[in-house]
């Protein structure tokens, strides 16, 4: 029975390491970024996809652990355990760790902003 308990928690980690990497992947097309490939390694699940704009980096980082943190909002009275496996989730990868969202996020907020380029609004005497 004490076995179960340890293994139950690591089984609902599948589904939401799933969903986490669907989070990324959903937000990566909505952004335009094209995903190349999706796999896993011994440190777990990872989507490769193509660099994008800085905006769409940070919102692609953010949506994985975001989607943890819905499910665990979403599950909380139904589904306890599985709403604290995405609670978990989505707080460890926004921790600013190697080979974590929150690292990523970091370094993207980290970098200096490419300004804008300014366009002046015609004069009425240039038109």
């Amino acid at each position: 029975m004490f076995i179960l308990h340890i293994l139950y928690p690591m089984l609902l980690g599948v589904p939401a390491i799933i969903l986490h990497e669907c989070g990324h992947i959903i937000v990566a097309k909505m952004c335009g970024v094209k995903v190349k490939r999706v796999g896993i390694s011994r440190i777990g699940f990872y989507t490769v996809r193509e660099a994008g704009p800085n905006w769409a980096n940070l919102c692609i980082s953010f949506a994985g652990p975001l989607v943890n943190l819905l499910l665990a909002a979403t599950f909380r009275e139904s589904a306890p355990t599985f709403a604290w496996v995405n609670l978990v989730a989505g707080i460890y990868n926004l921790l600013p760790i190697p080979n974590s969202d929150g690292r990523r996020i970091l370094g993207i907020l980290r970098q200096r902003p490419i300004p804008a380029p300014v366009h002046s609004r015609p004069q009425l005497n240039q038109l």
